[in-house]
Formats: C-alpha cells, sequence, structure tokens
C-alpha cells in the first residue's frame, strides 16, 4: 500500500507518526498486506516537496506526533489543543503547520530536563544541526547567499565559533531529531509487530539548499558561492514535453569514484536502517543522468552523460552486503539501464498505466518476477482518473484487456473496476504489487498526490478516518491468499 505519512488522517494538519500511524497499520494487517510504502521522510526546504530536502538525513520535524510530547511532559494539553485548533482535515497546511510546530518545539526544547538527547549522534547530525542554526541567524536564507563567508564556505574556524556561538540553536536541532527518531523507531517497530515492512523514498539527488551541499559541496560540483555549470533534471516524458527541471546540483562522480563511493554508502546505510526496503527513486541516473546547463531555459536543452554504473553499486555491496533496494526506472530507459538492472539483480517497477500509452514493457503479460507492479505511483493520477482521460477507444481496448464488462464510471470504495485492474496485478508474476491508497478508496483526479513539472497543489491530500473503514478488508486478505502474496516482501 502507497501512502504517503503526511497523508494520514488527524487534527493536526498533516498525518503524523502517532495514534493514526498505527492504525493504518492495523488496517494493513487486518486486509492482509505487508508492506507500507512511504514518500521521502526528511526534512523539507522550499515547497514541501518530499524530494526537495533539507537534508538527505534528518527526519521531517513537521511528522512529529504533539500528542507524545505531552505524554513526555514537555508541553501541555492547552498547548497540544491550541496546536491542531482549526487546521483542515482534507489537505495538508504545510505551511501553518510548520509555524505552529516549531513553536510547539521550541517549548517543548525548553523544558526538557538532564539533555536525553546528547547521547543521539549519528554521523550526519553535526553539519545538519550547525547548518539549521546559522540558517536560522540569517532569517532561514540559502547558504550561498549567508553574508559570512567563512560560514557560507564551511572555514572550519568559522565553524568552530558558530557552533560556540549558537550551541543552544544546535541543541534544539538535535533535540528534534531525536524526538523523530523516538517516534519512528516505535512506529516501525510496531510494523514490524504485525509483519508489515516498510518500503521508503529516497531521492536521487539532494537539494542545493541542503547540509549535506553546504558541507560537501566539492561533491557536488558545486563552487563556493553556490555556482553549478548544470543542474539535474529530465528529459521530456510521459509527464512533461519539455521535461522536467530540478535544479539540483549534479554529482562529482569521479571524485566520488576517488573517495570509494563513502557518501553513498552512509547514505544507503542510513536508509536501510530507517527502512525494511529502500525505492530509490529515478534510478536510471546511476547508468546515466540527464545534464542541463545551468542557463537553460528548460530541461529539453539537457544532455545524457555517464553516470558511475556497476562500480558505485560494486563498491556498496562490499560495504553493505546484499542491498535493500528496488529501483525506480521509468521515463526514458533504455537496454544500457536494463542491463545494469539485471547485472545488480535491484528489481525495477511497472506500472499498468503505460502499459496502455504505448509502452510495451508496462502490459501486464509482459511483467516478470523481477519486477514491482503499481497501479500507479505518486506522480500518476488516480487509477479512477486515468480510466475517465483516456480516448474512448483506448479505455476501450484497456476495459478488454481485463475483461471487464461493468459500468467503470461508478468509483468510491471497494468500486468494481478499480477491483478487477488489482485483482489483474495480484495475477501478475511481479514479486511485489503496490496499490496507491486512492486506487483503493475509488477516487478521482482531486486526490491525485503530485502533478509533475508543477509547483501548486501537490502533496497535499489527506485520507479521512472514515474512509478506510469502508474499503472491504476481507476482499483484499482473500485476494492475497488466493495468488500467495501472504508472505512479507522483505
Amino acid at each position: 500500500m502507497l501512502l504517503p505519512v503526511t497523508m494520514l488522517h488527524g487534527p493536526f494538519g498533516i498525518g503524523v507518526l502517532g495514534a493514526e500511524a498505527k492504525e493504518f497499520i492495523d488496517f494493513l494487517s487486518e486486509a492482509g498486506f505487508h508492506s507500507w510504502q512511504v514518500l521521502p521522510m526528511e526534512h523539507t526546504g522550499d515547497g514541501f516537496s518530499p524530494y526537495n530536502c533539507v537534508s538527505a538525513f534528518a527526519g521531517e520535524p513537521m511528522l512529529i506526533d504533539p500528542r507524545l510530547l505531552l505524554e513526555m511532559n514537555l508541553v501541555t494539553q492547552k498547548e497540544v489543543d491550541a496546536r491542531s485548533a482549526g487546521m483542515d482535515i482534507d489537505s495538508a497546511e504545510y505551511e501553518l503547520v510548520s509555524e505552529r510546530q516549531n513553536a510547539l518545539l521550541r517549548a517543548a526544547y525548553s523544558r526538557v530536563e538532564g539533555k536525553p538527547y546528547s547521547k543521539f549522534s549519528p554521523f550526519w547530525l553535526e553539519n545538519y544541526t550547525l547548518y539549521m542554526a546559522i540558517k536560522h541567524s540569517f532569517d532561514d536564507a540559502p547558504w550561498y547567499e549567508w553574508p559570512d563567508e567563512g560560514l557560507r564556505s564551511h572555514d572550519a574556524d568559522a565553524l568552530k565559533k558558530a557552533a560556540k556561538e549558537f550551541e543552544d540553536e544546535v541543541n534544539f536541532y538535535r533535540f528534534v531529531q531525536w524526538v523523530f527518531c523516538e517516534q519512528w523507531t516505535k512506529i516501525k517497530a510496531y510494523a514490524a509487530k504485525h509483519d508489515v515492512s516498510i518500503l521508503g523514498d529516497m531521492p536521487f539527488y539532494v537539494a542545493k539548499d541542503s547540509a549535506e551541499v553546504w558541507s560537501r559541496r566539492e561533491l557536488f560540483d558545486c563552487d563556493i558561492d553556490g555556482n553549478v555549470p548544470a543542474v539535474s533534471g529530465a528529459p521530456p516524458d510521459y509527464f512533461t514535453p519539455k521535461g522536467q527541471h530540478w535544479g539540483n546540483p549534479i554529482y562529482n562522480w569521479k571524485l566520488m569514484k576517488d573517495n570509494g563511493y563513502v557518501w553513498w554508502t552512509n547514505r544507503i546505510k542510513a536508509a536501510a536502517e530507517r527502512y525494511d526496503i529502500v525505492r530509490i527513486d529515478h534510478f536510471r541516473g546511476f547508468e546515466s543522468y540527464w545534464r542541463i546547463p545551468s542557463e537553460a531555459p528548460d530541461a529539453s536543452f539537457g544532455v545524457w552523460a555517464k553516470g558511475p554504473g556497476k562500480a558505485l553499486f560494486k563498491a556498496l555491496e562490499e560495504a553493505l552486503g546484499k542491498l535493500p533496494v528496488i529501483a525506480e526506472d521509468l521515463g526514458d530507459i533504455g537496454d544500457s539501464v536494463d542491463k545494469l538492472l539485471k547485472a545488480t539483480k535491484i528489481r525495477g517497477m511497472r506500472v499498468l498505466q503505460f502499459g496502455f500509452l504505448g509502452d510495451e514493457r508496462h502490459l501486464m503479460h509482459n511483467f516478470t518476477e523481477d519486477s514491482i507492479a503499481y497501479t500507479g505511483t505518486h506522480d500518476n493520477t488516480t487509477l479512477l482518473a486515468w480510466l475517465f482521460e483516456l480516448r474512448p477507444e483506448d479505455r476501450e481496448k484497456a476495459l478488454f484487456y481485463i475483461g471487464f464488462d461493468g459500468d467503470w464510471t461508478v468509483g468510491g470504495p471497494n468500486c468494481a473496476v478499480n477491483q478487477a485492474w488489482i485483482r489483474a496485478l495480484f495475477m501478475t508474476t511481479s514479486s511485489i504489487v503496490i496499490v496507491p491508497i486512492q486506487d483503493l478508496l475509488g477516487y478521482g483526479a482531486d486526490t491525485r498526490t503530485n502533478t509533475p513539472g508543477t509547483i501548486e497543489g501537490n502533496w497535499r491530500f489527506r485520507v479521512r478516518r472514515e474512509a478506510l473503514k469502508e474499503i472491504d478488508t476481507a476482499f483484499y486478505k482473500n485476494l492475497i491468499k488466493a495468488f500467495a502474496r501472504d508472505n512479507s516482501p522483505v
């Protein structure tokens, strides 16, 4: 089941790592599902996109459950009530949530005794907390706009001075990450107890304004002032005729290779500790990536450049052993990417919607065991909306393909046409089948998670608690048993 944590129901304007997450795990267990796929949970930056984070490692503070701070005697019931007052239950209110959550976390930090967070010290924390403390002192300006050259350039003497000057602020961000880790660890343990694995999601690139680029810009082909010769993106594809202009700095693969790919080893290791399985977004970038000159007006001016290929995965496996990852291999994929997947024995993705848009790899009779099958991803519209958007002749072919001759226009929980598609996916040889929650609910385009190439309105939709209760869990439990999909995919 694909459901971002932010999409969970609850009173706080956004899904959090508390009771509602456990309720969703209970729902998955009751319906026989064995995996919960989430989107990236790292600390988001401008736009609140989970794929644009200020850290490749730090957790998103907005996901912290205020009620658990109350249990720790760090906030009052009145403060928790104020945190949830007037919040929208249908749409994530990131701006308001961010403001209120920050105030609540600062109140909690001011009351903590004995510094229980002091022993929390993952390898990435020091750079992140100092970066956030300095960023806060400069009114949250990106690091490449900081007026202090020493801090901007990550000068050792300047950093030492800043660490002393901003010690309390650094400790605040350490506290926040400690709380996030404590809450997430309990959710993951609860999932494991119910035989539900967590499938995480890792963006391929990191944001320019991030702790990683600030502290290790030589690995990102970025100079002291934040200037980059080229940025990341994707060529024209299913979603965008001019391609996608992401704007992230591209990697300095040569230097990373010379360093033994230590940065990537640390990143995969951290992700494997947070999740049971990790979906790597834009996997094809390891084989070759779309390099867009910084001055180009859009992504169509980009060119393919060679990535690290098999050498990276050899280094990762030597350091970490078998990698618990799957690959997002959608879009413009050639034989070279397929060869890399086969060489690394990493499973790729198949999306049924694409099979009826001209890509035969995504027709269900062509699925292979080394694939993960989806009705749609977070970048697709919902299954029902897709049917409405198809040309009549294409829709007729698609419905004939699965042998459905009922009323395909009827949506809602347990709608017959969606159940027919999901049943067909379960009959494929794909080793894992993943369904977005919107497709179990039979929802339309207004509940779409994200529209690639756009900024407004994404990542907002939330599921009401009542909606989950309307799903026929017995149907899916029987379906899972019928097709022997009742084992954990880990």
